[in-house]
């Protein structure tokens, strides 16, 4: 099996340049999530905000103290 080739149009020129501090941000949200949403919002082509929503959820529970 041979290995992918990049896209020649995907590069520097077309990437949406992230800042270090937001990088470790979403590094973080996607570590420390195990069930939920990581979101990014984008204003004028530029992430001004990372939002994380995490679910907990007790159907395990629940059905334990339904027996």
């Amino acid at each position: 099996m041979h290995a992918a080739r990049p896209d020649p149009s995907a590069g520097p020129q077309n990437s949406l340049p992230l800042p270090p501090s937001l990088l470790r941000e979403l590094r973080d949200a996607l570590q420390s999530i195990r069930y939920g949403t990581v979101e990014l919002v984008i204003h004028d082509g530029r992430v001004v905000q990372l939002e994380r929503r995490e679910k907990v959820r007790f159907e395990h529970e629940v059905r334990e103290q339904q027996r």
